[in-house]
């Protein structure tokens, strides 16, 4: 196993090799906006088509849910394991992502690096595509109030994915610990970035529910504790303990804690 000193090297070797590999004009700040503004553009027109009151809202945040397993099963199963077809997604998160963010090192330096974080431009139109034909299919069978709605959970459910996300690599501001979810996601995601955790724990970056139904989560709390577990560290599963040597609790990683009992 390498030292402190020379996994922090490694990881600022390669950002530079990156960032020299990829010189190109690059805005972050036109990135996050396009992602935003498509989205919010988005959430605004289905929230239009849906009548005040009906039931149809309640399937918002069922697709919001499947949402929440489908991230965790791609996440898993494309960007930590090689699939032929998708070998570009999981080259671009497991070597360029996972290399280029580290446990000693999970903040970007500049808005240049969004271009690691965020996902690529054109996937808010395969998100809108992939939710507007599962929303078309649910107004065939029930109405077009009803698929509209589940247009409305899964549009909702990739802004929050990119907000989280983009959060869990910013650096540690003070105030981040006062915001119990956003905390809980930062802790969560640091720790998907061991090496040695990556492929098996903390797969969502959002609501940490597929982790915990599908026992990824590298917390033994019930839902609830894992949800508002905030920065703490008492609570691990043995085997996560084992592989997360005690050196790694410092750096730019979020300031995990274990509270004093009593």
């Amino acid at each position: 196993m390498p030292t402190p000193r020379a996994a922090a090297a490694r990881t600022l070797r390669f950002r530079h090799e990156y960032r020299d590999n990829h010189p190109g004009r690059y805005s972050g700040k036109l990135h996050a906006a396009w992602i935003a503004g498509c989205s919010t553009a988005l959430i605004g027109l289905c929230i239009l088509q849906i009548v005040p009151g009906g039931w149809h809202w309640v399937m918002a945040p069922i697709a919001f849910v499947v949402a929440n397993f489908g991230e965790w099963w791609l996440h898993k199963h494309t960007m930590h394991w090689r699939f032929e077809p998708l070998k570009t997604l999981w080259h671009r998160h497991t070597i360029e992502h996972h290399n280029f963010f580290t446990e000693t090192h999970m903040a970007v330096d500049s808005t240049r690096d969004l271009r690691i974080v965020l996902l690529p431009p054109i996937a808010i139109l395969g998100v809108a595509l992939l939710h507007g034909l599962i929303g078309i299919a649910l107004g065939a069978l029930l109405d077009a109030q009803a698929g509209w709605a589940w247009l409305l959970g899964g549009i909702t459910h990739y802004l929050v994915y990119e907000m989280l996300h983009l959060a869990s690599h910013l650096p540690n501001y003070r105030w981040f610990a006062s915001l119990p979810i956003l905390s809980t996601v930062r802790r969560n995601h640091w720790i998907h970035h061991h090496q040695s955790l990556m492929p098996d724990y903390n797969l969502n970056l959002t609501v940490p529910l597929a982790d915990w139904a599908l026992d990824t989560t590298d917390l033994q709390r019930n839902f609830w504790g894992v949800l508002f577990n905030r920065y703490r560290m008492d609570c691990l599963k043995p085997e996560v303990q084992q592989r997360i040597p005690e050196r790694s609790f410092g750096g730019d990683a979020p300031p995990t804690h274990t509270p004093h009992s009593g």
